[in-house]
């Protein structure tokens, strides 16, 4: 029951975020929608902003616990995405917010987490130095929170799918060549 409960205040909370931005949003609002009274809010969190802490902590733990092997970075895009996509706004009104370096860390862990997954094949083909890795992985993941970053934001009229689709092959035949080419530049 208390599961039910603490995603029944999550997802109430998201709809109303994709409505509303984060400022015109109260606990108030948020349990009078849900259904549950004050108590049962604070029982879970101590006030919203811990509660956007927690919807990208249960969405990072989703994304990397999620063992399911995916044949395309596409597939693998879309799967970590998909809060994002399912939420533009929400994900809007959080980075217009004073709760931006939460979506920031949350973008760049599951980034991180998705470039290294993607490199991990060509990682085993090759000999890299750990720290070669991290650089890359770093770059990459940098520029996907970015590039989101600028979806997000509006500045890309592209639509969900051919934005994911674009970043995709750009990783895809870009990535195996960085890895590649840093660790050449050790031996120089």
């Amino acid at each position: 029951m208390a599961h039910f409960t603490k995603k029944a205040i999550i997802v109430t909370f998201l709809e109303l975020l994709n409505k509303y931005s984060l400022d015109k949003i109260t606990v108030k609002d948020i349990v009078d929608t849900c259904g549950v009274n004050r108590n049962t809010f604070y029982y879970y969190y101590k006030d919203i902003y811990d509660l956007i802490d927690d919807v990208f902590a249960i969405e990072i733990n989703r994304v990397i616990n999620d063992e399911t092997h995916y044949d395309t970075f596409y597939d693998e895009l879309h799967r970590v995405a998909l809060l994002a996509v399912e939420n533009k706004t929400a994900i809007a009104h959080i980075y217009y917010s004073k709760s931006r370096d939460v979506l920031d860390n949350y973008l760049f862990t599951i980034s991180k987490n998705l470039v290294k997954n993607f490199a991990r094949s060509e990682i085993d083909r090759q000999q890299l130095i750990d720290t070669d890795i991290e650089f890359v992985c770093d770059f990459y993941a940098h520029s996907l929170v970015g590039i989101i970053l600028d979806w997000i934001k509006g500045s890309s009229q592209t639509d969900s799918v051919e934005f994911l689709k674009k970043i995709a092959v750009v990783l895809e035949s870009t990535l195996p060549v960085a890895l590649r080419d840093t660790s050449v530049c050790d031996k120089v």
